[in-house]
């Protein structure tokens, strides 16, 4: 079935044991490995680094680092969104006695929520449009769950009242995304910082027996809008950083302080799996073309076929812009 999901990858858990940052699947420990020294979070330091602001450049204020940035130790969207949110440097920053607060934003079951918590805030908000949280994490003390609209132009927080605020896979789906910046703005404090992160699906790669195939369906699953959702783009993640300059016009001068991408290879296709899930996507996507259905669902088996004997690898790109509220 084609559900949230397919285009709401951080539903999907496919993470396995053995990988010292909890690596998506057993694919993924070659980006372990590519790290020689995992760190635990807090580790790594502050994402973001010593700089200078040296002005706007259309809307928003650019950083230039003072030294080249500790690299993500991280693997996984969730835990590498979560890293760059830097409850560290900001529970560093805060006068004693006082609270350190996040909102993660299109909080679904949860899965961001568990990457921040492992930084220890004091409040977590997890606001999305619908109640989803697991039962564990809705009877956590530090986690406040709220049902709102997150294309609203407010958020139900007070202003100036959160240190990190996080919104992951969540722009693609709203009228207008510049607004959901502004949203975020006001309910920063002077100083915190927004991670604005989003998969970008045209850049899915699929290994499999038709290339040509894989295109022609990557193509139509962008351009064809979910029939569980009302709005959809598959190419939003190469639009971040315009969002952010086009939020200044709205009285959200943001300064914009790393952008950062990477792509975590998944190497299963059993149901269930991530890459499963988004192929699954693509058939729904295929319904109306009864020719092209027909294909596709060739084109399932093979990578199950391509999958057992090991030579199957499935990466979307993910992109992270992290913002200052000045």
């Amino acid at each position: 079935p084609f559900d949230a999901g397919l285009r709401h990858p951080r539903r999907a858990d496919d993470r396995v044991p053995g990988c010292p940052q909890s690596a998506p699947e057993d694919g993924a420990h070659a980006a372990c490995a590519d790290d020689a020294h995992p760190q635990p979070p807090g580790a790594a330091g502050s994402a973001a680094a010593a700089g200078t602001v040296i002005g706007p450049r259309t809307g928003v204020a650019h950083r230039r680092e003072a030294t080249p940035r500790t690299r993500l130790r991280r693997v996984g969207r969730h835990e590498r969104v979560a890293e760059l949110a830097d409850l560290d440097g900001a529970r560093r920053l805060l006068p004693e006695g006082r609270s350190l607060v996040v909102a993660d934003l299109g909080s679904g079951p949860g899965r961001t929520v568990r990457a921040l918590l492992e930084y220890g805030p004091d409040v977590l908000y997890a606001l999305d449009q619908a109640s989803d949280l697991d039962d564990d994490l809705l009877t956590d003390a530090r986690v406040r769950s709220q049902i709102t609209d997150l294309g609203a132009p407010s958020l139900p927080l007070e202003p100036a009242s959160v240190d990190r605020v996080v919104s992951l896979n969540v722009v693609e789906h709203l009228i207008d995304p510049v607004d959901h910046l502004a949203a975020c703005y006001r309910v920063l404090k002077p100083g915190g910082l927004l991670v604005l992160a989003h998969s970008d699906w045209d850049t899915a790669l699929f290994t499999s027996t038709d290339d040509h195939l894989t295109r022609e369906l990557v193509d139509r699953f962008v351009a064809v809008l979910p029939r569980w959702a009302e709005r959809s783009d598959g190419f939003m993640g190469r639009k971040l950083l315009a969002l952010a300059d086009a939020a200044a016009a709205r009285g959200a001068p943001f300064e914009l302080v790393t952008v950062d991408s990477w792509a975590d290879p998944h190497r299963r296709f059993d149901d269930g799996s991530l890459a499963w899930k988004v192929a699954m996507g693509m058939l729904a996507a295929a319904r109306d073309d009864p020719h092209l259905a027909g294909r596709a669902a060739g084109w399932v088996e093979g990578m199950r076929a391509l999958a057992d004997a090991g030579q199957f690898l499935f990466t979307v790109t993910d992109v992270a812009v992290v913002l200052r509220h000045p």
